[in-house]
Parts: C-alpha cells; structure tokens; sequence
C-alpha cells in the first residue's frame, strides 16, 4: 500500500510540475507568439487588416485572402518578404477552398512572386479556380498559355480560353475586345458595354477610357459621369486619372 501511495503521490507531484512549468512557459510564450503574429503586417496596416489577421488564426478564408491582396497591393518596404507571406496566406485559403484565393495562388505561381515559378502547380490552382468559380480564371489560363515560357505554351488554348474569357464577361477580356474592335475600325461608343463590364469589373484602364469618352461629350450630366469614372480610377491608385481630377477642378 505504501509503495503504491508513493508511487502515486509521485505522480500527482510529477503532474503538479508539469503544470507548474506548462503555465510558466504559457506565460513566456503567448505573449512572443502574439508579437510575431504582430510583425507578420506592417505597421502601417489599418486597423481592419489586423482584425482580419485575427480572423486569419480563426481560419477565415476570406480574411485570409484579405490579408494576401492587401501585402501585394499595400506593402512597398522588403517586398520579397511580404509576398511570401502574401503567397502563404493565399495558399492557406486555396487549400481551404476559397475561390479567389485559388486564382491568386495560381497567378503568383505563374509570375514567382513570393513563390519559386511553377507553372505546373500555377495551371493546377488555375484550373481549381475555374471549378470554384472564381472571377478570371478563364483569362489568367489564357495568359498561362500564351507564355512562351510556359513549357505547356499553347496559343490553341489560349484563344480558347480568351474566347471563354470574353464569353464569361470576364473584365479584363472585356477590355481587351473592346480594343481589338476599336483597332479594326469601331467607335468606341459602339464598344461601350464591353468597356463598361472591364471598368465595372475594376479596370482602371476602362475607368479612365470611359472618363475620357465622356468628358468629349460636353454636357453637364456627362462631365459629372467623367469625373465619377476619374474618381474611381484614382481611388484604384492611377496618377494619371488623380491628375486628370485637378485639371477639371482647376477648369473654368
């Protein structure tokens, strides 16, 4: 009996020191694990992205891809670094099942950034992209396979996946038929839809096009509706469209 109490009672001290030391080292390490988590956004990152970073440790796939488009879009100090947590976080969320996500994480494959180039796991993503019916993945398979230095270049499945693109309304093929019609002949005003679909898809290019397009126009309603699409494109980042603003600010 007594061996078997000592026995015990070792035990029950054994378990009091792994507590003991289990809280000690909790103690020391939460707090480290909370800064690294800290540093992986930069300071500069407003207060909703580091809300979604602690969405992202809960396994939201949205803030997951939040937190990559942010870092490649928002971040100019040691971009290597930042893109592979971009390609990390996007990674994340395509294995989740995210769409969009898989569409990044097959774009930044295709291009190595944040990632070492592979255009074989780029095609892979892409194509999970399509099944999940992500934004533009017809276009992006496109721009796989028009790469010539894509082992698999195929300009067959390109104009395939173009043409799909284009079908899809995808607003990036938008634009570009819009162009390619403009190029053999057509007014833009009879492209207008297709540049329409490619700015409201978030196309500065298109923005800006269709700024233009309506500042030619000369009537007040239609200056209103340029100054809407320079807008939009100058929230979008464009210098020229944030140029053209003060122009029509300082026009008499």
């Amino acid at each position: 009996m007594f061996l078997i109490f000592k026995d015990t009672k070792a035990l029950i001290c054994a378990a009091i020191l792994a507590l003991f030391t289990f809280s000690i080292a909790m103690k020391i390490t939460v707090p480290e694990a909370e800064a690294s988590e800290a540093h992986m956004l930069p300071e500069t990152a407003p207060a909703e992205i580091h809300a979604q970073l602690k969405a992202a440790h809960k396994r939201d796939t949205d803030a997951m891809f939040a937190i990559a488009t942010y870092l490649l879009t928002h971040v100019d100090n040691d971009p290597e670094n930042y893109d592979q947590l971009a390609f990390g976080w996007a990674l994340n969320a395509a294995r989740n099942g995210h769409a969009q996500a898989s569409e990044l994480t097959g774009v930044m494959y295709r291009g190595g950034t944040g990632v070492a180039q592979n255009y074989v796991k780029a095609r892979k993503w892409l194509e999970r992209a399509l099944a999940r019916q992500s934004m533009e993945p017809n276009f992006e398979l496109a721009l796989l396979y028009a790469d010539e230095n894509n082992p698999g270049f195929d300009t067959s499945k390109a104009g395939t996946f173009l043409a799909e693109a284009m079908r899809s309304e995808e607003p990036r093929a938008c634009l570009i038929s819009a162009l390619n019609q403009i190029e053999d002949g057509e007014v833009i005003r009879s492209v207008l839809s297709e540049i329409t679909c490619a700015a409201e898809g978030g196309v500065v290019d298109a923005m800006e096009m269709l700024g233009h397009y309506h500042l030619g126009r000369r009537s007040p309603y239609a200056f209103g509706m340029a100054q809407n699409w320079f807008e939009r494109a100058a929230a979008k980042g464009s210098l020229s469209a944030i140029e053209k603003l003060k122009e029509l600010t300082l026009a008499p």
